[in-house]
Order: C-alpha cells, then sequence, then structure tokens
C-alpha cells in the first residue's frame, strides 16, 4: 500500500519536516476553546499606566490627529492609541558603558558574552482585546508604524546586530498579559535561525537571485496561497512545521519592514487583519506566534527578504523533533491554505 507521508525539504534552510497524513485531523477538530481574560487587573489597560515603566514612544489621539510624544518623568501621559515601553522584567537589558556592550568571555569550550540588549514592549491599543483579527485596519496600521519607528532607532545603537519583532497570543503561546500587544528584543549578534536564513539568502542571492522573491510568487499561484494583495503575498509555506502556519511576504524585494511605504504599511494592515482573522475564525482564535524576520541591522547586504512567519499552537514537539531537529506535521500546508482562504474576508 503506498504511504501517504512524506518528507519535505524547507525551502530557505534545508530543514526537513515529515507530513504524517495519516494522524491528521480535520480542521475543526483544532479548534481552539478559550475563555475571555478579565481587564479588571491588566496592567495595559488605559488608566493603569503608572504600572509600567515610561513610554519611549506615544501616539495620541488629538481629534482627527494622531501626534506623537512620550512620558517624562513620573508623569504618564493619558489619551493614547499606541504605547511603546521598556519591558519590566526583560530578557537583555540595554548596557550604559559602552566599553562593555561588546564584551566576550571566552575559555573554551566554555564561551559567554554579557547579556546585553533592548527589550521592549508596543501596546498596540487601548482597547484589551483589540488583538490584529478584531483591530481596525487603522489600528494595526498605527502599531505598525510604532514598531518600524522603535525598531529604526534601535538598529542605530551601534552595539545591536538583529531586531526582532514578534507576538505571542495566547497563554499557550508564551503570552503572560493578555491585553493586545507585541515585543522587540534586540540583540548584540545575530539568532541562529535569522543568521541561517541570511546565508542561505545569500548564497541563492549571488546566484540566481533572491531566493524568496521566487518563492512568493510561485507560491502565489499554487495550492497553498491564502492571500494576495498589491503588496504582499499570504501562504502556507511548502515545507511548514506548525500546523495551519502561515507567511506573509513583500511582493518586492527589501530587506527590512523599515523601508516600507505608507502605502505598504497600510496594505500589510489589510493582510495582517484577513489573514489573523482567518485564522481565528477557523480555529476559533488558537495561541499562535507571529515574527517578522527582518534583515541584519545596518547591513550593506540587500540579499536578505523580509517576512513574517506565524506559528499556530496546535501541536506539541516531542522528543523526536527536540532530538533530531526534524519535524513532524499533520496538516498538508495545501490544506490549511484552503481551509485559511475560505475564511478570508
Amino acid at each position: 500500500m503506498k504511504s501517504k507521508n512524506e518528507f519535505r525539504k524547507d525551502y530557505l534552510t534545508g530543514r526537513w519536516v515529515i507530513f504524517a497524513i495519516g494522524r491528521r485531523k480535520r480542521p475543526s477538530d483544532f479548534a481552539f476553546s478559550r475563555s475571555e481574560a478579565s481587564t479588571k487587573n491588566c496592567v495595559f489597560c488605559p488608566g493603569r499606566e503608572h504600572l509600567t515603566p515610561p513610554a519611549n514612544l506615544l501616539y495620541l489621539r488629538r481629534g482627527y490627529r494622531v501626534v506623537k510624544s512620550r512620558d517624562v518623568g513620573r508623569h504618564r501621559r493619558p489619551g493614547w492609541v499606541i504605547r511603546c515601553i521598556p519591558n519590566l522584567y526583560p530578557a537583555l537589558v540595554q548596557e550604559p558603558s559602552p566599553s562593555t556592550q561588546n564584551e566576550i568571555r571566552t575559555q573554551y569550550p566554555f564561551m559567554k558574552r554579557l547579556g546585553t540588549g533592548v527589550h521592549e514592549i508596543v501596546i498596540e491599543s487601548p482597547i484589551h482585546d483589540d488583538h490584529p483579527h478584531r483591530a481596525s485596519q487603522r489600528q494595526i496600521a498605527l502599531g505598525l508604524q510604532a514598531e518600524i519607528e522603535r525598531i529604526r532607532a534601535l538598529g542605530r545603537i551601534r552595539s545591536i546586530k538583529s531586531v526582532v519583532l514578534f507576538r505571542n497570543h495566547g497563554h499557550e503561546a508564551g503570552a503572560s498579559i493578555a491585553h493586545a500587544h507585541s515585543q522587540i528584543i534586540a540583540t548584540p549578534i545575530i539568532p541562529d535561525r535569522l543568521e541561517q536564513e541570511h546565508k542561505a539568502m545569500k548564497k541563492s542571492f549571488n546566484r540566481k537571485g533572491c531566493a524568496l522573491c521566487r518563492i512568493s510568487k510561485a507560491e502565489s499561484r499554487s495550492k497553498r496561497a491564502i492571500l494576495r494583495t498589491r503588496h504582499f503575498s499570504v501562504f502556507a509555506p511548502w515545507a511548514s512545521i506548525y500546523p495551519f502556519e502561515f507567511w506573509i511576504v513583500p511582493r518586492k524585494h527589501s530587506t527590512t519592514i523599515v523601508n516600507s511605504s505608507k502605502k505598504e504599511i497600510n496594505d500589510l494592515a489589510y493582510a495582517i487583519h484577513c489573514s489573523f482573522g482567518a485564522l481565528a475564525r477557523s480555529l476559533a482564535d488558537p495561541p499562535y506566534n507571529s515574527v517578522f524576520h527582518l534583515g541584519p541591522s545596518r547591513s550593506r547586504d540587500d540579499a536578505f527578504h523580509w517576512h513574517i512567519e506565524v506559528y499556530p499552537k496546535l501541536s506539541v514537539h516531542a522528543g523526536f523533533e527536540l532530538g533530531t531537529g526534524t519535524y513532524i506535521n499533520t496538516m498538508l500546508p495545501e490544506e490549511a491554505a484552503k481551509a485559511l482562504a475560505s475564511k478570508i474576508r
């Protein structure tokens, strides 16, 4: 009897994924049951700004206009629509002394360096549950604009080599606070996954041009296509690790979102609202992680093609995956794309 299972190879990193179709579930079987989180003690909600660090960037509503500001001292500005603050419990801490920012201590085989960097939070809306599938396109665009400002500012820090924007949605995906927010971590190293992608893209770029440009164009016409807008392609990747994983890729080559025009940002807000909305409607708002893969900070190498990857937390990586680096997925991307595309509004 012919096996329905198969290996697929990731087109960028070369990582293998096993698609165990015989173990698959129907799309509806992945639906997630969640209870609405209370806003009673949420420190990100308006009126509780004093419980968080002062904002280094604020978007304030002034009539029909949105103006930029920041908190000064102990004073917290009310009437905000976007609030960017330092993380009260940071993974990395900015080192005030430039002389120690790049200090590396080695004693083979035990290598280490100081845990310096920056960890910030972008509160995406004053409305507690204004997540991308519920928020307006305008609100999402404002959040993207603020995140771009912070990415640009952090990328100018001399010791920073990589800036990562990500979102944890749902307790199972690592969100300790339910209020709509994203996080930014700026590091003095290039994380392994991003460095691996960069090397693969650079190798392809030198031979045949941008790999992700070709992939995006091909996938927008494949059975894995979910949505195509003027500036972005949304599709389930060929060798997805997670059930219902999807990527949002700029159709025009660009190394980082910082270079995006206002029209592109608005179009990205639309693509995010539609695709995250389809995910929520298909699976009853499941937990997920989304990560912006951006090119190295201040790099003159234009081989990298920035994009967003979204990983729904519908399965658990166990011993085989953790021990081998080869993943098992029970949902073919073609089926995931068909289910998500049917929920696009």
